[in-house]
């Protein structure tokens, strides 16, 4: 959770959150299918995932951890199983997929794959990036992102 501290500057306060999430570990739970500050935003959420299970099907799902959970998978949907897609959400968000998509629906979390699903976790990234983007009001250049913390990865995502 971004600690909200009124009487600091935005920049102050991404970099007190950005630190803790640098200091937490927790930059590879997505297999880098999300930019950093995507798994930043995710610190106390999870993700909504798409897994390709075989030529026709996809598994809309919501994880924590979803290399974690692809890797939990594998027995049931065998060694083709793989993660194609994912972004930053809560269950409810999940549950959202499932009913847009319902008409798809083969099984429970099992779809027909069909572009349209590609195309709302598309937007839905896209969506989340935006979000995240407002989290920090300075330019690329900011001077207390280069003197406080080692931060080029952010800065150089921040900047596109």
């Amino acid at each position: 959770m971004i600690e909200v501290v009124p009487d600091i500057d935005p920049c102050e306060r991404f970099q007190r959150a950005a630190a803790a999430w640098l200091g937490s570990g927790e930059m590879v739970r997505t297999n880098h299918l999300l930019s950093p500050l995507e798994e930043f935003a995710g610190f106390n959420y999870g993700f909504v995932y798409l897994m390709q299970i075989d030529r026709q099907s996809v598994k809309i799902g919501f994880s924590e951890h979803p290399t974690r959970r692809l890797r939990e998978l594998r027995p049931e949907y065998g060694a083709g199983l793989r993660l194609r897609a994912c972004f930053v959400g809560e269950p409810k968000a999940e549950r959202e997929a499932h009913v847009r998509f319902a008409h798809l629906r083969v099984q429970n979390e099992r779809f027909l794959d069909a572009p349209g699903i590609e195309a709302y976790f598309r937007t839905e990234r896209e969506r989340i990036r935006e979000r995240v983007r407002a989290m920090h009001l300075c330019a690329a250049e900011c001077q207390q992102l280069v003197r406080s913390l080692d931060l080029r990865m952010l800065r150089a995502w921040l900047a596109r």
